[in-house]
């Protein structure tokens, strides 16, 4: 005899699992965040990607909930997922994520975002524009590069490929050392906007080189393992942090 498998419904029923999406931990579900303060509080809302997998909403997302800051949250479909509604476009006609409102004003690209809640909310801990901060955004955008031309190009050679992973490596090695300039396992001395703005790329660089390359970012760097280690420790990376499956499969329709 077989039994058949239990619906999702079904097997609700048998938990008494809840979660707060509003006020309790960092979650993907919510619609609404106020951190345990009034609706009347909110000041912005987030217009992310559906399914939350968006690297650029999940920067915007990562510090919003790092601050503790109300907000409403808007989902979107990403272009390569489908149509974009067409109440979003009215909104914001390129229809690209992740955008804010805030006050009223719609403000789009995820650095000008940070910069602009920045100004209403104070920086955490460093600001975008800190002279501390500048270099390693521009050290994130050679790494981002860098993993580009590995994981993406196609090479007519092996002797290309090569290339391509050895100029990663050495871009992977600038991190290494710039996470060893001080004894926090972050790139400044605590957890901050850099970490924030590394968040999104190191979490699919570790996935897709693995699966792809076979290559463990986290294995061959232990600053970044220990960077690892020390942001799972943060209930809002472990509730906007996707899965290896996803960022495999969800990259190529990039």
């Amino acid at each position: 005899m077989t039994t058949a498998p239990l619906s999702w419904q079904e097997l609700e029923t048998l938990t008494d699992y809840q979660i707060d999406t509003v006020n309790g931990l960092t979650n993907a579900r919510a619609r609404l965040r106020l951190f345990g303060q009034p609706e009347s509080d909110v000041r912005v809302t987030l217009y992310r990607d559906n399914h939350a997998w968006c690297p650029y909403c999940q920067k915007v997302w990562l510090w919003l909930e790092e601050k503790q800051i109300p907000y409403r949250i808007e989902k979107v479909t990403m272009f390569c997922y489908g149509e974009k509604e067409s109440w979003y476009k009215r909104k914001v006609p390129s229809g690209m994520l992740p955008a804010i409102e805030l006050d009223g004003r719609i403000i789009k690209e995820s650095d000008d975002i940070l910069i602009a809640l920045e100004k209403v909310f104070a920086p955490l801990n460093q600001g975008m524009e800190d002279p501390t901060v500048l270099p390693l955004r521009q050290l994130e955008r050679l790494l981002f590069r860098a993993w580009c031309a590995w994981l993406c190009s196609r090479t007519d050679s092996s002797q290309q490929e090569q290339r391509n992973r050895e100029q990663f490596m050495v871009v992977v090695a600038r991190v290494e050392s710039a996470l060893g300039r001080t004894p926090s396992p972050y790139f400044l001395s605590g957890f901050g906007i850099v970490d924030v703005i590394f968040t999104p790329y190191l979490e699919r660089m570790n996935a897709s080189l693995y699966y792809y390359k076979g290559y463990s970012l986290r294995e061959k760097n232990p600053r970044l393992s220990f960077w690892f280690a020390a942001m799972e420790t943060r209930p809002t990376y472990c509730g906007t942090q996707s899965d290896f499956h996803t960022h495999v499969h969800d990259l190529p329709p990039q």
